[in-house]
């Protein structure tokens, strides 16, 4: 299962090295989830890691409970791979708009590993999804 393999490869913030903190420290791509105007959260992505934290503002309402792949509001969540929750907004890679834009990342990037790629899809591919009512905005 998917989410199980995730889970097992994720590193807690209070658990990672003082190398991974170096490694996340400056974002090269960021997103905001939201749910209607409020942010629940942020996603980061540096090249290398994934990483998930939840937004003040959710850590103080009481409306909404955590996500099950990111239980404790408190940390920060770091995983060589993309949660599962947010690879779930990406289309399939057989789409003709995802083929297609595929093409033109190979064309503008010459070589791009599975991790960009995946960043670079859910930039452009991933802002909504019928699986839940959250909004993933590109933070500028």
């Amino acid at each position: 299962m998917k989410v199980i393999a995730w889970l097992r490869r994720l590193t807690r913030s209070d658990k990672s090295s003082a190398q991974d903190a170096e490694k996340t420290t400056a974002p090269q791509i960021a997103f905001r989830l939201m749910y209607k105007h409020d942010e629940i959260g942020t996603l980061e992505f540096n090249g290398n890691k994934w990483i998930f934290a939840y937004s003040e503002w959710f850590k103080t309402q009481s409306d909404m409970k955590p996500f099950s792949n990111f239980p404790d509001m408190n940390h920060k969540y770091i995983s060589e791979d993309l949660p599962p929750f947010f690879e779930s907004r990406i289309p399939g890679n057989s789409q003709p708009q995802v083929e297609a834009y595929l093409t033109l990342l190979l064309k503008e990037e010459k070589q791009i590993n599975e991790a960009e790629t995946k960043a670079a899809l859910l930039k452009k591919f991933g802002r909504h999804t019928i699986t839940n009512p959250f909004e993933l905005k590109p933070a500028f």
